[in-house]
């Protein structure tokens, strides 16, 4: 736990320092449940592990701060669907750079093949703790 929590902050800084000063740990969070075609905020929350009324309240910040933007439902006149801007696409894609960076740590830390065993193991945990999929992307 302790080490997740490290891992998160340090990711967070690495962000900031790419300009992204304005977004936060559950910001990104939010950012990275969330669908390139976009999602109910009902979904984001569920993702994400926090209740609708936190999702939306994150939302309206990351909103706020041009990450994403709220448009209704083409399916559902009373659903509102979340989409990533071009500045969330951005901060996405400079965290996914940062994460692959952390990786590459790990695996040099303890192999790549241990690394790659690590990862298909966890994979597999996730599988059997979350076989309906609630926790991955939809």
């Amino acid at each position: 736990m302790a080490a997740s929590v490290a891992e998160a902050t340090a990711t967070l800084a690495a962000i900031q320092e790419q300009g992204y000063s304005d977004v936060s740990l559950a910001g990104t969070a939010l950012l990275s449940n969330l669908d390139t075609n976009g999602c109910t905020v009902t979904a984001l929350a569920r993702r994400a592990g926090v209740t609708r009324q936190a999702a939306s309240q994150q939302v309206a910040a990351l909103e706020r701060s041009g990450y994403v933007r709220r448009r209704g439902s083409d399916t559902d006149a009373r659903a509102v669907i979340v989409i990533q801007t071009s500045r969330g696409r951005a901060l996405l894609e400079h965290a996914l750079i940062i994460v692959r960076g952390l990786e590459q740590g790990y695996a040099s830390i303890i192999g790549a093949e241990q690394y790659a065993t690590l990862k298909a193991i966890l994979t597999q945990l996730l599988e059997q703790i979350d076989p309906s999929g609630t926790l991955r992307a939809e």
